[in-house]
Protein backbone atom coordinates (compact mmCIF):
# COMPACT_ATOMS: atom_id res chain seq x y z
CA UNK A 1 0.00 0.00 0.00
CA UNK A 2 1.23 3.27 -1.10
CA UNK A 3 -0.13 6.54 1.60
CA UNK A 4 -0.85 9.89 -0.04
CA UNK A 5 1.53 12.61 0.70
CA UNK A 6 0.73 16.23 1.21
CA UNK A 7 4.38 17.68 0.69
CA UNK A 8 5.57 19.64 -1.95
CA UNK A 9 9.21 19.67 -1.14
CA UNK A 10 11.05 21.44 -3.22
CA UNK A 11 8.27 22.05 -6.26
CA UNK A 12 8.83 25.14 -7.83
CA UNK A 13 4.88 27.30 -7.29
CA UNK A 14 3.88 30.55 -8.74
CA UNK A 15 0.97 32.34 -7.13
CA UNK A 16 -0.54 34.84 -8.52
CA UNK A 17 -1.62 37.95 -6.08
CA UNK A 18 -0.02 36.71 -3.20
CA UNK A 19 0.29 39.91 -1.43
CA UNK A 20 -2.17 39.65 0.84
CA UNK A 21 -5.80 37.89 0.99
CA UNK A 22 -6.19 34.26 0.27
CA UNK A 23 -3.35 34.40 -2.19
CA UNK A 24 -0.98 35.71 1.09
CA UNK A 25 -2.37 32.76 2.96
CA UNK A 26 -1.69 30.39 0.40
CA UNK A 27 2.21 31.41 -0.68
CA UNK A 28 2.56 30.59 2.85
CA UNK A 29 0.55 27.86 2.88
CA UNK A 30 2.81 25.90 -0.10
CA UNK A 31 5.86 26.96 1.70
CA UNK A 32 4.65 25.44 4.62
CA UNK A 33 4.45 21.61 2.86
CA UNK A 34 7.88 22.16 1.15
CA UNK A 35 7.34 25.00 -1.86
CA UNK A 36 9.61 27.22 -3.66
CA UNK A 37 7.26 29.99 -3.74
CA UNK A 38 7.47 33.02 -6.12
CA UNK A 39 5.18 35.81 -5.06
CA UNK A 40 3.88 38.33 -7.58
CA UNK A 41 1.70 40.79 -7.09
CA UNK A 42 0.51 44.27 -9.14
CA UNK A 43 2.41 46.31 -6.23
CA UNK A 44 6.16 45.10 -5.77
CA UNK A 45 6.25 46.27 -1.80
CA UNK A 46 3.29 43.66 -1.10
CA UNK A 47 5.10 40.53 -2.90
CA UNK A 48 8.02 41.73 -1.29
CA UNK A 49 6.61 41.98 2.10
CA UNK A 50 5.04 37.94 1.92
CA UNK A 51 8.76 37.04 0.13
CA UNK A 52 9.99 37.90 3.46
CA UNK A 53 7.76 36.18 5.55
CA UNK A 54 8.83 32.95 3.94
CA UNK A 55 12.48 33.53 4.49
CA UNK A 56 11.48 34.23 8.02
CA UNK A 57 9.70 30.57 8.37
CA UNK A 58 13.45 29.29 6.47
CA UNK A 59 11.52 29.29 3.56
CA UNK A 60 12.88 30.68 -0.09
CA UNK A 61 10.96 33.55 -1.53
CA UNK A 62 10.91 35.24 -4.92
CA UNK A 63 8.90 38.63 -5.27
CA UNK A 64 7.69 39.48 -9.10
CA UNK A 65 5.99 42.68 -9.71
CA UNK A 66 3.38 41.54 -12.41
CA UNK A 67 -0.13 43.53 -13.35
CA UNK A 68 -1.65 40.11 -15.09
CA UNK A 69 -3.87 42.58 -16.86
CA UNK A 70 -1.06 42.66 -19.22
CA UNK A 71 0.21 40.44 -20.93
CA UNK A 72 3.59 40.40 -21.70
CA UNK A 73 4.14 40.80 -17.99
CA UNK A 74 2.35 37.47 -17.98
CA UNK A 75 5.19 35.91 -20.56
CA UNK A 76 7.85 37.84 -18.46
CA UNK A 77 6.85 36.21 -15.26
CA UNK A 78 6.90 32.56 -16.48
CA UNK A 79 10.13 33.01 -17.96
CA UNK A 80 12.03 34.66 -15.18
CA UNK A 81 10.81 31.74 -13.08
CA UNK A 82 11.54 28.53 -15.83
CA UNK A 83 15.16 30.50 -16.46
CA UNK A 84 15.85 30.68 -12.77
CA UNK A 85 14.79 27.04 -11.18
CA UNK A 86 14.39 25.30 -15.20
CA UNK A 87 11.05 23.92 -13.82
CA UNK A 88 7.68 24.94 -12.70
CA UNK A 89 5.88 22.66 -11.13
CA UNK A 90 2.84 24.92 -9.82
CA UNK A 91 0.60 27.60 -10.85
CA UNK A 92 -2.00 29.39 -8.14
CA UNK A 93 -4.37 31.38 -10.36
CA UNK A 94 -5.07 33.45 -8.08
CA UNK A 95 -5.39 36.88 -9.08
CA UNK A 96 -8.62 39.16 -9.42
CA UNK A 97 -10.57 41.94 -9.29
CA UNK A 98 -14.65 42.82 -8.15
CA UNK A 99 -16.33 45.82 -9.35
CA UNK A 100 -19.68 46.21 -6.99
CA UNK A 101 -22.30 47.62 -9.06
CA UNK A 102 -26.10 47.09 -10.44
CA UNK A 103 -26.40 45.33 -13.55
CA UNK A 104 -27.26 49.01 -15.27
CA UNK A 105 -24.34 50.47 -13.38
CA UNK A 106 -21.52 48.20 -14.69
CA UNK A 107 -19.61 49.96 -17.73
CA UNK A 108 -17.81 48.48 -20.69
CA UNK A 109 -14.31 48.85 -18.91
CA UNK A 110 -15.83 47.25 -15.62
CA UNK A 111 -16.86 44.15 -17.69
CA UNK A 112 -13.73 44.27 -19.84
CA UNK A 113 -11.12 44.11 -17.36
CA UNK A 114 -13.24 41.92 -15.07
CA UNK A 115 -12.35 39.16 -17.82
CA UNK A 116 -9.25 40.36 -18.61
CA UNK A 117 -8.03 39.59 -15.02
CA UNK A 118 -10.02 37.22 -14.26
CA UNK A 119 -10.42 34.88 -16.87
CA UNK A 120 -7.78 36.15 -19.53
CA UNK A 121 -5.11 36.59 -17.45
CA UNK A 122 -5.09 32.59 -15.80
CA UNK A 123 -5.74 31.31 -19.47
CA UNK A 124 -2.46 32.54 -20.90
CA UNK A 125 -0.75 32.40 -17.54
CA UNK A 126 -1.80 28.84 -17.94
CA UNK A 127 -0.25 28.64 -21.62
CA UNK A 128 2.41 29.82 -20.82
CA UNK A 129 2.94 27.47 -18.40
CA UNK A 130 1.76 24.06 -19.75
CA UNK A 131 5.17 23.69 -22.22
CA UNK A 132 7.37 23.74 -19.65
CA UNK A 133 5.16 21.32 -17.15
CA UNK A 134 4.78 19.41 -20.66
CA UNK A 135 8.57 18.94 -20.96
CA UNK A 136 9.29 17.78 -17.76
CA UNK A 137 6.26 15.11 -17.53
CA UNK A 138 3.63 17.34 -15.85
CA UNK A 139 2.75 19.79 -13.26
CA UNK A 140 -0.57 21.20 -11.45
CA UNK A 141 -2.70 24.51 -12.14
CA UNK A 142 -5.20 25.48 -9.03
CA UNK A 143 -7.68 27.84 -10.52
CA UNK A 144 -9.16 30.19 -7.20
CA UNK A 145 -12.63 30.41 -8.94
CA UNK A 146 -15.46 31.24 -6.54
CA UNK A 147 -18.74 30.11 -5.44
CA UNK A 148 -20.07 33.03 -6.59
CA UNK A 149 -19.24 30.60 -10.40
CA UNK A 150 -22.80 29.05 -8.77
CA UNK A 151 -24.64 31.47 -6.98
CA UNK A 152 -25.79 34.98 -7.96
CA UNK A 153 -25.71 38.79 -6.88
CA UNK A 154 -26.99 41.63 -8.13
CA UNK A 155 -24.36 43.73 -7.77
CA UNK A 156 -21.23 41.53 -9.32
CA UNK A 157 -22.39 40.64 -12.84
CA UNK A 158 -19.10 40.94 -13.94
CA UNK A 159 -17.14 38.91 -11.28
CA UNK A 160 -20.41 36.23 -11.31
CA UNK A 161 -19.53 35.72 -15.38
CA UNK A 162 -15.58 35.69 -15.00
CA UNK A 163 -15.90 32.94 -12.18
CA UNK A 164 -17.87 30.66 -13.96
CA UNK A 165 -15.80 31.00 -17.21
CA UNK A 166 -13.25 30.23 -14.77
CA UNK A 167 -14.37 26.99 -13.75
CA UNK A 168 -15.29 26.03 -17.46
CA UNK A 169 -12.01 26.71 -18.67
CA UNK A 170 -10.94 24.53 -15.77
CA UNK A 171 -12.44 21.77 -17.23
CA UNK A 172 -11.73 22.06 -20.55
CA UNK A 173 -7.77 22.83 -19.84
CA UNK A 174 -7.90 19.55 -17.31
CA UNK A 175 -9.09 17.46 -20.31
CA UNK A 176 -6.87 18.86 -23.15
CA UNK A 177 -3.71 18.74 -20.59
CA UNK A 178 -4.43 15.43 -19.20
CA UNK A 179 -2.05 13.58 -21.95
CA UNK A 180 0.99 15.60 -20.69
CA UNK A 181 0.49 14.83 -17.28
CA UNK A 182 -0.69 18.38 -16.26
CA UNK A 183 -3.48 18.15 -14.00
CA UNK A 184 -5.84 21.18 -13.85
CA UNK A 185 -8.49 21.95 -10.90
CA UNK A 186 -10.29 24.94 -9.20
CA UNK A 187 -10.79 25.65 -5.63
CA UNK A 188 -14.14 28.14 -5.25
CA UNK A 189 -13.67 29.95 -1.68
CA UNK A 190 -16.90 31.39 -0.17
CA UNK A 191 -17.24 34.58 1.65
CA UNK A 192 -13.50 35.17 3.03
CA UNK A 193 -12.38 37.76 5.43
CA UNK A 194 -10.43 39.60 2.68
CA UNK A 195 -9.71 42.92 1.31
CA UNK A 196 -12.77 42.68 -0.95
CA UNK A 197 -15.47 42.00 1.65
CA UNK A 198 -13.88 44.59 3.98
CA UNK A 199 -16.53 47.08 2.74
CA UNK A 200 -19.27 44.89 3.47
CA UNK A 201 -17.96 44.15 6.93
CA UNK A 202 -17.85 48.39 7.48
CA UNK A 203 -21.14 48.24 6.58
CA UNK A 204 -22.41 46.40 8.69
CA UNK A 205 -23.49 43.61 5.88
CA UNK A 206 -21.82 40.81 7.06
CA UNK A 207 -24.40 39.51 9.83
CA UNK A 208 -26.70 39.20 6.69
CA UNK A 209 -24.01 36.89 4.52
CA UNK A 210 -23.51 34.63 7.27
CA UNK A 211 -26.79 34.36 8.24
CA UNK A 212 -26.66 32.34 4.57
CA UNK A 213 -23.86 30.32 5.68
CA UNK A 214 -24.65 27.00 7.36
CA UNK A 215 -21.45 27.40 9.43
CA UNK A 216 -22.51 30.50 10.53
CA UNK A 217 -19.52 32.64 9.97
CA UNK A 218 -16.80 34.05 7.29
CA UNK A 219 -13.54 31.95 6.46
CA UNK A 220 -10.23 33.05 7.44
CA UNK A 221 -8.01 32.68 4.39
CA UNK A 222 -5.99 30.37 6.20
CA UNK A 223 -8.57 27.58 5.51
CA UNK A 224 -7.96 27.92 1.70
CA UNK A 225 -4.43 26.57 2.24
CA UNK A 226 -5.73 22.80 2.97
CA UNK A 227 -7.54 22.59 -0.26
CA UNK A 228 -4.83 24.08 -2.52
CA UNK A 229 -2.01 22.29 -0.69
CA UNK A 230 -4.37 18.65 -1.46
CA UNK A 231 -4.54 19.77 -5.08
CA UNK A 232 -1.20 20.73 -5.44
CA UNK A 233 -0.12 17.73 -3.74
CA UNK A 234 0.85 13.72 -4.94
CA UNK A 235 -2.33 13.11 -2.39
CA UNK A 236 -4.63 14.37 -5.61
CA UNK A 237 -2.37 12.55 -8.05
CA UNK A 238 -5.67 10.97 -9.56
CA UNK A 239 -7.92 14.23 -9.49
CA UNK A 240 -8.33 16.87 -12.58
CA UNK A 241 -11.01 19.20 -13.39
CA UNK A 242 -12.65 19.07 -10.04
CA UNK A 243 -13.83 22.44 -8.14
CA UNK A 244 -13.09 21.76 -4.61
CA UNK A 245 -16.25 24.44 -2.94
CA UNK A 246 -14.62 25.80 -0.08
CA UNK A 247 -17.60 27.94 1.09
CA UNK A 248 -19.23 26.99 4.61
CA UNK A 249 -22.13 25.64 2.96
CA UNK A 250 -23.60 28.48 0.95
CA UNK A 251 -23.56 27.91 -2.29
CA UNK A 252 -25.96 24.83 -1.71
CA UNK A 253 -28.01 26.16 1.12
CA UNK A 254 -28.74 28.88 -1.73
CA UNK A 255 -30.07 26.18 -4.32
Amino acid sequence: MTFPTFRLDDKIAIVTGSGQGIGRSIALGLAHAGAIVVCTDIAFTAARDVAHELEAMGRPGLPLQVDVAEPPAIAHMVATVSERYGRIDLLVNNAAIRVHKRVLDHTLDDWERTLRVNCTAPLLASQAVAPVMRAQGGGAIINIASQMAQVTHPSRIAYCASKAALVQMTHVMAVDWAEYGIRVNAVAPGPTKTPFTGAATASGAMPIVTGQVPLRRMADPDEMIGAVVYLASDAASFVTGTVLTVDGGQSIHWR
